[in-house]
């Protein structure tokens, strides 16, 4: 007996460093990497007082991320990588050039014209109204002003089914072309609309899908106000030619060309921005976390604009307030940077999209400029974006 029991107890030492073994293991050894942005150090009751009140949120901690310092009471935090839930993109700040091309053509405007019984006015017989887009006509889908200037005159006043879009609903609406005493032809008295451009600045590039996201808020026809359907269109590198500075009551305006440089494909135009598959994406160090709503808070920030030397910088801002309700005018911004203010005299038409940075998350971008002042704007938070381009 005495014999047995000597032999098991040589066994204790050997079993004993087994378990230690595997629990330092258990320790040392993640299953996973759950990481954050910078190595930093933080003590084990601020780490614990930061988590219960809320100043971490949306990360997995694990113990086995945390190795104890022998000299004093802190842990070593290893924060080279982002979180695996946390998204990151390429902030922008260069202007671009948009050149758009609508699905169908827009009617802008309508007019009388003299026939051989007076004046005629098809559109309004027809029932045809500003803000209509015409998709086809006969079941020919029509692209441009040509081929409808081209259908309408060959029709020999024969009474034409069109396809209307009004506010997203489909309409087929009966359209009888009249000849004009002036020219002899068949026509229609419709002014239309069939592609757009202008310059704005890019607000990031999605490195997991190559989407571009730009503007921050669609595109909309000038005249009547309707956010514009996409046929097809292209993103360009722009130059920067000059800067008109805005005033109280008149929005400035950076004036610009849309250069030869192809960046991508359109492929959504809405409210919450311009989308475009990338052609490429080019190597960048301006790589940002995606900030979550609950994570921007009011005060100091930096928005990224080029809008001298046609050379992106950051500049300073202070966001006011914050609506993560609304669709695209969740904050308001104010420029409070001394050389933006002298340059631009704030926010003008052309800001549109630049990328607002905080606490080195990219957290939103520039939407809209206040008319009686300036310096102030609002802005669009970059999850609102980002949830557009799915």
């Amino acid at each position: 007996m005495k014999a047995k029991i000597k032999k098991y107890i040589l066994y204790i030492p050997i079993v004993s460093l087994l378990l230690c073994g595997l629990v330092f293991s258990l320790i040392l050894i993640p299953s996973e990497e759950y990481l954050f942005l910078k190595t930093s150090s933080i003590s084990s009751s601020e780490f614990v007082s930061s988590i219960f009140k809320g100043q971490v949120q949306k990360y997995e901690f694990l113990l086995s991320q945390f190795c104890a310092e022998k000299d004093d009471n802190s842990l070593t935090v290893n924060t080279n990588h982002y979180n695996n839930s946390r998204k990151t993109v390429i902030a922008g700040g260069e202007l671009i050039g948009l050149k758009l091309k609508t699905k169908g053509v827009v009617i802008v405007g309508t007019e009388k014209f003299e026939c051989e019984n007076g004046m005629a006015d098809p559109s309004a017989e027809a029932g045809i109204l500003v803000g209509d887009i015409i998709v086809s006509i006969d079941g020919q889908e029509v692209y441009n002003n040509i081929e409808l200037s081209t259908i309408i005159e060959n029709s020999a006043g024969k009474t034409l089914n069109f396809n209307i879009l009004r506010n997203g609903n489909s309409l087929c609406l009966n359209f009888t072309p009249v000849k004009s005493s002036l020219t002899g032809l068949y026509k229609g008295g419709l002014w239309v609309r069939d592609s757009t451009g202008g310059i704005g600045t890019l607000t990031y590039t999605d490195l997991e899908s190559g989407t571009i996201a730009t503007l921050g808020h669609g595109i909309y026809d000038v005249d009547t106000k309707e956010l514009l359907p996409v046929d097809s269109g292209e993103v360009y590198s722009a130059n920067l030619n000059g800067v008109k500075k805005g005033t109280g009551g008149t929005a400035g305006e950076l004036i610009g060309s849309i250069g030869s440089e192809n960046y991508g494909e359109i492929t959504v135009n809405c409210e919450n921005g311009v989308y475009a598959d990338s052609y490429y994406i080019a190597h960048s160090d301006d790589v940002y976390p995606v900030a979550y709503p609950e994570e921007i808070t009011t005060g100091k920030a930096q928005i990224i604009s080029t809008v001298a030397g046609n050379t992106k910088k950051y500049y300073d801002i202070e966001i006011k307030k914050i609506d993560t309700d609304s669709d695209n005018k969740n904050l308001i911004v104010e420029v409070t940077d001394d050389e933006l203010l002298d340059i631009t005299g704030g926010i003008v038409q052309g800001m549109s999209g630049s990328p607002i940075i905080q606490n080195d998350m990219i957290v939103g971008a520039v939407t809209h400029v206040f008319l009686n002042d300036p310096t102030k704007g609002y802005g669009i938070i970059i999850e609102n974006m980002l949830e557009a381009a799915k």
